[in-house]
């Protein structure tokens, strides 16, 4: 085997495996060709021919894999990089690969990843905070030799089908039977945990498990201000499915505390790993839930991510049947993913280093119609910020010692929602109707949605101008209106306040988003210091 590549990794379940021509690691599972894969069997499946010729778009599952050839190494990645892989250069032409990074001192920062840190709460492409450190993207693959090549391995710009929304409702339906029967079998014997918002997709996890005989398995929590809208929702659920049910109350001193924990900041640089803000509204609510219900490696459902998959995250503008131009595209991504601060003085960050490279990441297509267009940006959204952000949120669980799988990401839903025309798409459309389909007794029959959702359509070219007001006025009241209390983390409002601007590199920002505004420009700060 080649000899140029050390391994160090921290997560418990990589677990190495031999095999004809190769040895490496495996950590998660899949299935192939109706086969259920692990570290377990893995060996007697694949040779190495196999694996070096493998379309791993067939790969339906939880994973990551490094596999090494007696000329090189390679890296794999699952679908939505729920398990991250890391890769750097040593001084003496070594590859290093691990599944996280630790800063220390000496540790080089790159400017550009700053700024895609703070303004979106991720790092772009394979890059990360640090200098000389890459990731392995979702749907990725690394070839490490001399030097080293990334590929993604599926793309989402595909052709779209023509049926009838009923034809494809019941292929949906058919394909959440499929999967959720794949995955009660997985949890045989588990404790199983749902954060339940009330909410869709944490709502249909129930639903399908409590069907598949699973109710005495499952705990279901969630958290916030003591009659905040969310947990009132997710009781009512819970005690229609007759599922054992947690809340923890959430407030501001309990934040100041958790903020300044050393906790917190050893959790922070777990998880974010010099690419990924650091998730914070699970982290006092699953602490405390495994203190009290002494969870031994239990799993966690989160219902990541299928408002985003169903069409939920495109603008009207989007739908549109025309051509666009490559500004626009960039625009409509920069509109949803660039916002945790803005830049004082000016519009967006089109002409920036950050806004270029997008332009790069959209000219890899052509022929932008709605149908593309719309294809683009669910693309670079999965590939970046649900990847990297989304579904890094995981990390929580594993911090305490816990579990987890992403059942709404299932490769099968990836599939499906591909081919959508986008009219079904828009505003989850399909998603909703499938599901009043299959339990009209918790969804509501959705209307078709149109240009009437659309802020910027209704009110035209003051849109802008009233957006900007209420931005403003809504930044001044988040303090005390939010349901998670989380602002907390300043202990008084006078902080909060001046908190709202900085500068950096004699440049302005202004106008944070959400709370992840805050932690994104802390982090970047304790990196920093950790790196002196």
């Amino acid at each position: 085997m080649a000899n140029n590549c050390k391994i160090n990794l921290r997560h418990k379940d990589f677990y190495p495996i031999r095999g004809a021509g190769y040895e490496g690691f495996f950590r998660g599972y899949f299935y192939y060709e109706n086969q259920y894969v692990t570290h377990e069997n893995f060996v007697s499946i694949f040779d190495v021919e196999a694996l070096s010729s493998m379309e791993f778009a067939r790969w339906n599952g939880e994973y990551a894999l490094i596999f090494t050839t007696e000329l090189n190494t390679t890296l794999v990645t699952d679908m939505k990089r729920s398990i991250p892989l890391f890769y750097s250069k040593e001084p003496s032409g070594d590859w290093l690969v691990q599944d996280f990074i630790t800063p220390h001192a000496g540790m080089k920062m790159q400017k550009e990843a700053e700024e895609e840190f703070l303004v979106t709460g991720f790092v772009f492409r394979e890059k990360t905070l640090f200098e000389d450190w890459y990731q392995v993207p979702a749907v990725s693959k690394v070839l490490l030799t001399e030097e080293a090549k990334q590929s993604y391995y599926y793309t989402y710009v595909l052709e779209k089908e023509e049926e009838t929304i009923d034809v494809f409702a019941e292929e949906l339906e058919h394909v959440f039977h499929s999967l959720f029967d794949d995955l009660a079998t997985r949890l045989k014997d588990r404790q199983i945990v749902i954060p339940l918002s009330g909410g869709y997709d944490s709502r249909l996890i129930a639903l399908m498990l409590v069907e598949r005989g699973l109710k005495d398995s499952i705990t279901a929590f969630t958290y916030g201000r003591p009659g905040n809208g969310e947990s009132t929702v997710s009781k009512q659920i819970a005690d229609r499915l007759g599922l054992k049910w947690k809340y923890f109350a959430y407030d501001k001193a309990m934040w100041e505390d958790m903020y300044k924990s050393e906790d917190w900041k050893d959790y922070v640089v777990y998880s974010s790993n010099g690419v990924s803000v650091a998730h914070l509204q699970d982290f006092p609510s699953t602490k405390l839930l495994v203190q009290e219900e002494n969870l031994k490696d239990a799993v966690f459902l989160p219902g990541h991510s299928l408002d985003y998959l169903a069409g939920g995250h495109l603008p009207y503008e989007s739908i549109v049947d025309k051509d666009f131009e490559v500004s626009e595209i960039q625009q409509f991504i920069m509109n949803k993913h660039f916002r945790l601060w803005e830049l004082s003085g000016r519009k967006s960050y089109a002409t920036t280093d950050i806004g270029k490279g997008l332009i790069k990441d959209i000219e890899v297509y052509s022929n932008y119609t709605n149908e593309r267009a719309t294809s683009i940006i669910d693309e670079w959204n999965w590939r970046e910020r649900q990847s990297k952000f989304i579904i890094n949120s995981v990390r929580v669980y594993e911090y305490f010692g816990q579990g987890w799988s992403v059942p709404l990401w299932d490769d099968r839903l990836i599939h499906f929602f591909s081919k959508l025309p986008v009219d079904l798409k828009y505003k989850k459309y399909l998603y909703d109707y499938t599901l009043h389909k299959m339990y009209p007794d918790f969804y509501p029959m959705p209307q078709k949605p149109g240009p009437e959702n659309s802020l910027r359509n209704k009110y035209g070219i003051v849109y802008p101008l009233l957006r900007k007001i209420y931005r403003k006025k809504n930044l001044y009241r988040k303090y005390f209106d939010e349901p998670m209390e989380w602002f907390g983390i300043y202990p008084t409002y006078k902080q909060y306040v001046r908190s709202l601007s900085f500068k950096r590199d004699g440049q302005k920002y202004e106008h944070p988003y959400n709370i992840n505004s805050f932690i994104v420009k802390d982090m970047i700060q304790m990196m920093k210091e950790l790196t002196k």
